[in-house]
């Protein structure tokens, strides 16, 4: 994989603000995303989880545009990772990860860097009702 999210900047936050969730979910299903994972010793080879997060009270999975983003997130929140864990990232289609993605999770998209979008739990439920898909 490795081709860079196709995403608009300008019309996927257009899309945001006017709440056009047919849009939102098109844009989505129809681009590439990084996704950080962390290594822990007690995980068996199968397992791929993704780094989540936490902002005023609700859960995020989180996600980037560009192997670039994840990058600069990575070397930029140190804070976040202790020095012997092994973070690597790893390329998912849109569809796939909304495929996978529960509906108590919000959508953190670039986060610290350009392009930051933040969907809310709400919204994901639509955009994964638009898709005819549980959480």
């Amino acid at each position: 994989m490795g081709a860079e999210s196709e995403l608009n900047g300008q019309s996927f936050r257009d899309a945001i603000l006017r709440h056009d969730v047919a849009s939102i979910t098109q844009q989505i299903v129809h681009s590439h995303f990084v996704l950080i994972h962390l290594a822990e010793e007690s995980e068996s080879d199968e397992v791929l989880g993704a780094l989540t997060a936490c902002s005023e009270g609700n859960d995020y999975l989180v996600v980037f545009s560009s192997h670039e983003q994840a990058a600069r997130f990575v070397e930029s929140r140190t804070d976040l990772f202790e020095e012997e864990s092994e973070v690597s990232g790893f390329w998912v289609d849109g569809r796939t990860m909304l495929d996978y993605l529960d509906d108590e999770l919000g959508i953190l998209l670039n986060p610290d860097g350009e392009g930051h979008r933040q969907i809310g739990t709400d919204l994901v439920r639509e955009i994964l009702d638009e898709l005819g898909l549980e959480g």
